[in-house]
């Protein structure tokens, strides 16, 4: 899929140096992008979960190894169980709680809590979120969604938007790269910004010391 979608950018990029331009947009475009994140809601920390004991045994348990380990629960619609967040890249945002760069996800499967993958944002001004119907991550040109795939135990990635810049003379245009699901195409600057205001409304996730 990788592969795909840079062969694709190298031949716009060609169509783009004999005169043939995809998009054009100011760079002003970028500065918008990187000022989106204050747009960001906060997580009430107090919001009671239901169904957290079941992760219970495995926290006391967790080796942190020596490191520092900060843990949250987010839930999403269509979920039986809260979700669990467990990270050792957290910050503090603005000044205020932890929140995190990467972290890992796990689940309940049986009863066994199973880790299903690890995401990370592009940046401490762009903390991973999430919503009702999936997680974020960001970056000053790129957005992504996900969700879980119960059935085969990993992240599922529902969609991701990369927007790539480069010169033709003195005008600078743009290439927007969609992923979604299992296809990839060229998007609108439209559907980047909608995709991009999804995690600018969705909930920064904020952690708690574990270990």
């Amino acid at each position: 899929m990788d592969k795909k979608i840079q062969l694709l950018i190298s031949f716009l990029i060609l169509l783009s140096c004999i005169g043939f331009i995809v998009y054009s947009i100011n760079f002003r475009r970028a500065e918008n992008a990187k000022k989106s994140y204050k747009e960001v809601n906060t997580i009430i920390e107090d919001k009671n979960l239901e169904n957290t004991d079941i992760y219970d045994n495995f926290l006391k348990n967790f080796d942190c190894q020596g490191e520092k380990y900060y843990y949250s629960f987010i839930e999403l619609d269509s979920y039986d169980y809260p979700i669990l967040l467990l990270s050792n890249g957290v910050y503090k945002f603005n000044n205020e709680s932890e929140v995190a760069l990467w972290t890992d996800i796990y689940y309940p499967v049986n009863n066994e809590i199973i880790m299903f993958g690890n995401i990370n944002s592009n940046g401490t001004a762009y903390p991973i979120s999430a919503d009702t119907t999936g997680i974020y991550t960001a970056g000053g040109h790129e957005v992504t969604k996900y969700s879980l795939d119960i059935q085969n135990h990993k992240l599922k990635m529902i969609n991701k938007y990369i927007m790539f810049f480069h010169k033709v003379g003195q005008e600078v245009n743009a290439i927007t790269i969609g992923v979604i699901g299992d296809e990839n195409k060229i998007v609108s600057e439209e559907e980047f910004d909608k995709a991009y205001k999804e995690y600018g409304n969705a909930n920064i996730i904020y952690f708690k010391r574990l270990c």
